[in-house]
């Protein structure tokens, strides 16, 4: 458990693990806890005015770790929820990256393929800004996103992307092997562009599943995808971990019918990844599962397509209950699941539905903060309230995106 003790704000320094027991509204970072790492988070922190402070010595660079003479503070005397509009405000900063990110990669689309060079500098300023965050040693969730009326191409293509750059940090990428994998998991379906393949096909669900055989023209985006990026320039990491985003560890996939001995490792991320997103975002909701039942399937009726380690990853980082997914807690109550610490997994952001309260004024339930509130089951959409349905349901899209604590002055918007 985090031994937070706290202190003047005048003691700060660089280096320290920070919490901000105070509500959302009150300071600017998009989370509560992170380390400071810049000059300009110090300041920001000192110019709150909030007397003290709370620090983490075991989670501090080693030479600030000499703890001030002060009061303990104990965990269970931090603010443990929020209403869901103070976290949609404390979002903001995500949210703003997030929707950038989308215009960023509808602008990549549109240049695609009349101009080859600038769609490949968008998308290595793009990728190489996640990478800069994903750097960062300081903790990285990965959120739910409230965002509607992109099209859905938008956003499986930055939805795979951030969901393989955190798996391959996961297993030891790091700088330019984390860069190669981010724009081939950007880039992985640019083959539909110039084949002109509807996102809406009524196959690529069936295919997620498995209960359906691509059709020739479904099977020939792998290629007009390789066929781009090579035009682009990008090295052979790029290109073949995009040949190889439909090939499955067991040999059952496509084009080529690889088994995992032949795959690279961005391959198969970015395979596994692919089809998890394709899961939870199906193009017609023909069979419509929630993340976390996306995640049990894969782990469960299809873990002979994916490699043992990589698959396991996979649940480590998303956690058992993805955001996205609804939930029982052990109260009884059912919520969906908004945010996710990749280094406590299995203690998810929870919106809770209270049917006597208002829509705006939902609770926000951090679980790593709750010891004694836990997810008991999840649920499929079916067995949720429809009353919270209504209320918490975000839209259409399940949309991904980021945030490091330590790394928010890395965005970048291409003009």
């Amino acid at each position: 458990m985090n031994r937070f003790v706290a202190i003047d704000i005048g003691q700060l320094r660089i280096g320290m693990y920070v919490h901000l027991g105070v509500g959302w509204l009150r300071h600017p970072f998009p989370v509560n806890s992170f380390k400071i790492t810049t000059q300009e988070q110090l300041k920001t922190l000192q110019s709150l005015q909030l007397g003290h402070i709370e620090f983490d010595p075991a989670r501090s660079d080693p030479e600030v770790t000499e703890e001030p003479a002060a009061d303990k503070v104990e965990p269970e005397n931090f603010p443990q929820t929020c209403s869901l509009e103070n976290w949609r405000t404390a979002m903001q900063s995500v949210q703003k990256r997030f929707q950038s990110a989308l215009a960023c990669f509808d602008a990549v689309q549109a240049m695609v393929p009349a101009d080859l060079p600038a769609a490949r500098s968008g998308s290595d300023e793009m990728v190489g800004d996640y990478v800069v965050q994903l750097a960062s040693e300081s903790d990285i969730s990965l959120h739910l996103m409230f965002e509607g009326g992109r099209s859905s191409a938008s956003v499986h293509g930055l939805n795979t992307a951030v969901m393989s750059l955190l798996l391959g940090k996961a297993l030891g990428m790091r700088d330019q092997a984390l860069q190669d994998l981010g724009v081939a998991a950007l880039l992985h379906d640019l083959g539909k562009i110039p084949l002109h393949i509807p996102a809406s096909d009524c196959a690529l669900n069936q295919m997620a599943a498995g209960t359906a055989q691509p059709t020739f023209p479904y099977v020939h985006h792998v290629g007009e995808s390789v066929a781009l990026t090579q035009a682009m320039g990008y090295a052979p990491a790029v290109t073949t971990a995009i040949a190889q985003h439909h090939e499955w560890a067991d040999g059952s996939g496509f084009p080529l019918g690889l088994l995992a001995a032949d795959m690279d490792m961005g391959g198969q991320i970015l395979g596994l990844v692919n089809n998890y997103e394709r899961l939870c975002n199906p193009p017609m909701a023909l069979a419509e599962t929630t993340p976390h039942e996306a995640l049990a399937s894969l782990y469960g009726q299809y873990r002979h397509r994916y490699a043992p380690e990589v698959l396991r990853a996979l649940v480590q980082t998303l956690g058992v209950y993805p955001p996205g997914s609804w939930v029982e807690l052990s109260d009884g109550s059912q919520g969906l699941v908004v945010c996710v610490n990749t280094r406590q997994a299995l203690k998810p952001s929870v919106l809770v539905y209270k049917p006597e309260v208002a829509q705006d004024s939902q609770q926000v339930i951090d679980l790593a903060q709750q010891l004694e509130l836990g997810v008991r089951r999840g649920l499929h959409k079916t067995q949720v309230l429809p009353k919270a349905l209504a209320t918490l349901q975000p839209n259409q899209h399940l949309c991904y995106f980021f945030d490091s604590s330590a790394a928010t002055s890395a965005e970048k918007v291409i003009p």
